[in-house]
């Protein structure tokens, strides 16, 4: 069993990189016509389509590196390479998404469509946080483990629900340049993250070779 400071270490990799702020221009631009009901709808739709996602690849990722004979090493290491990139855009990336939109489905059928795509994937449950979570899924020690993790990765989804239902308040709070800076500092944490996981992969390379 791990140390509460590692599961701590976790969910803040991961809240780093689904990174609901960075969504907050996409979900406005999308919803802007939309009542607010259906704004709400929307936001919880966004969180049960994370929530699916990650616990999906938590639970089936290791099944599927099984499947295709990838050791948990390796694919920590692949993993945390891809996870350590995403941190480096993160942190000097001069990517501005307040100028990035989405389509506006207004639509009685469709208006919630986007909360899948693309709110839930890319954009939250992307390749960062879906390798992350692959990671973390392998190298579980038993049940309380697994609940432990997809207790975190509801948490997550939560904040994401809150942060969207809150988006027309914090809009005039987040401005772009503020995004951006939460969005350098998290990068940081998140390429330190990455870091070591890819050096505790080598180390148990190096010990079973």
């Amino acid at each position: 069993m791990f140390e509460f400071s590692h599961y701590i270490k976790i969910f803040i990799a991961l809240l780093a990189l689904v990174n609901p702020f960075e969504a907050l221009p996409f979900f406005l631009s999308g919803t802007k016509s939309l009542t607010k009901q259906q704004k709400v709808y929307v936001a919880k739709k966004t969180f049960i389509s994370v929530f699916i996602i990650l616990v999906f690849s938590q639970y089936l990722g290791k099944y599927l590196l099984e499947m295709f004979g990838i050791s948990t090493e390796s694919f920590s290491i692949a993993g945390g390479i891809i996870i350590f990139l995403i941190a480096l855009n993160m942190v000097i990336g001069g990517s501005d998404t307040s100028e990035n939109s989405v389509p506006n489905k207004s639509g009685n059928n469709d208006f919630a469509a986007i909360a899948i795509v693309p709110l839930a994937t890319p954009l939250l449950a992307g390749p960062g946080p879906i390798s992350s979570i692959i990671v973390y899924g392998s190298s579980s020690t038993g049940w309380e483990y697994d609940i432990i993790i997809s207790a975190i990765v509801f948490l997550i989804s939560f904040v994401v629900f809150l942060v969207l239902n809150m988006a027309s308040r914090m809009e005039k709070i987040l401005t772009p340049s503020r995004v951006q800076i939460i969005t350098k500092i998290s990068g940081l944490f998140v390429a330190a993250i990455a870091v070591e996981i890819i050096i505790k992969a080598v180390s148990s390379l190096l010990k079973i070779n």
